[in-house]
């Protein structure tokens, strides 16, 4: 490895290690570093020499990404046969799509890269990130954290407006600090942008597709109560309602019951209930059904805060979660679920 001094030993080798395996290339050769980065040499077996202007990022979040394409679309490069490389310690698929964009190579330092340059394409994909660190998207789409699955559920609540991060913060009386925490990670990934009106969502799709891979990934963490009843699921729908109205007790459809409120686009044999810790015994000895270890028809997710409920409405007498929150259980139920989700995403979320 032809090499003097780098000040970015552990990104070079990464790059050297990964693209001299290959049988087109002869060698890749260090030529010198530059800020934030480095130049290589890549020459291939046909004598043909192309030259690698690496930038190093400590973090490749997509507006990042974007921000450093546009400032270097218009710059002159000195050299001729010159390729953006952008490498950092971990890439997202969002970032990665951002380099794919400005036709710009990438590669983070467990190897998983895309180059296209000269006769040479190259995708390398799923290794295990060894530099992973704890992101903050596990703290804003993460259920246990609470306050930033509320503020973000405001947001959602209609992607069409402006938000203000004080009036979010004075409604949620939550510091405007956590709201902005909400507000940078949305940016950084490009799905909003802060504009002089407020925050405006540009890309809800994604953001709930992110939020729902999160959730369902928790979903083994949930407290969920399996039950069955004899009764019809419409049956036992019309029971819940008069649950509330007999005994106060506040039981709210989600799943596919709840999404059916919204968009009946599939049938479906199985009630979804939200309820909070302390009306399980009395929802059990009020309405006709029954803890079961198998063959449930009633799945009940248990409730010790109510961020969850944020924006539930009252459907025909029937209080139904958000669409947000329905969205996020159907997801999580797969197949026809996901259609369901699909339908309430388009209708009641983008709008």
């Amino acid at each position: 490895m032809k090499v003097t001094t780098t000040l970015y030993p552990k990104e070079y080798h990464q790059l050297f290690t990964t693209l001299t395996i290959i049988p087109i290339i002869e060698r890749c050769d260090f030529i010198r570093d530059k800020k934030n980065g480095f130049i290589a040499s890549l020459i291939f077996i046909d004598s043909s020499t192309e030259y690698l202007d690496v930038t190093v990022l400590n973090r490749a979040f997509p507006s990042i990404i974007a921000n450093f394409a546009n400032r270097q679309r218009d710059r002159e490069h000195n050299q001729k046969n010159t390729y953006p490389v952008i490498m950092a310690p971990y890439i997202s698929n969002e970032s990665a799509k951002q380099c794919e964009i400005f036709n710009m190579g990438y590669m983070d330092l467990s190897g998983n890269c895309r180059i296209l340059v000269h006769s040479l394409f190259i995708s390398d994909q799923g290794h295990p990130n060894k530099f992973a660190m704890k992101r903050k998207a596990k703290t804003i789409f993460d259920p246990s954290s609470k306050v930033s699955s509320l503020i973000l559920r405001e947001i959602m609540s209609d992607t069409t407006q402006s938000w203000k991060l004080s009036l979010i913060s004075e409604k949620l009386l939550c510091s405007i600090g956590q709201v902005s925490k909400v507000k940078d990670y949305l940016c950084e990934q490009l799905w909003a942008r802060m504009t002089s009106d407020g925050l405006r969502i540009i890309a809800p799709q994604l953001i709930m597709q992110a939020w729902s891979e999160a959730y369902s990934k928790k979903a083994a963490l949930f407290e969920l109560l399996d039950c069955y009843t004899l009764l019809s699921i419409s049956e036992f729908e019309e029971r819940v309602r008069k649950i509330k109205t007999e005994c106060g007790v506040e039981c709210f459809l989600s799943g596919f019951s709840g999404g059916a409120r919204y968009t009946p686009v599939v049938r479906y044999n199985k009630v979804h209930l939200l309820l909070r810790v302390r009306d399980v015994q009395s929802f059990l000895e009020t309405a006709v059904c029954k803890p079961v270890d198998t063959g449930a028809n009633i799945q009940i997710l248990v409730l010790s805060s109510d961020e969850l409920l944020h924006d539930s409405r009252e459907i025909n007498e029937a209080l139904v979660v958000s669409p947000v929150q329905a969205y996020l259980d159907c997801m999580r139920l797969k197949g026809r679920g996901e259609e369901m989700a699909e339908a309430i995403l388009a209708k009641e979320i983008i709008k």
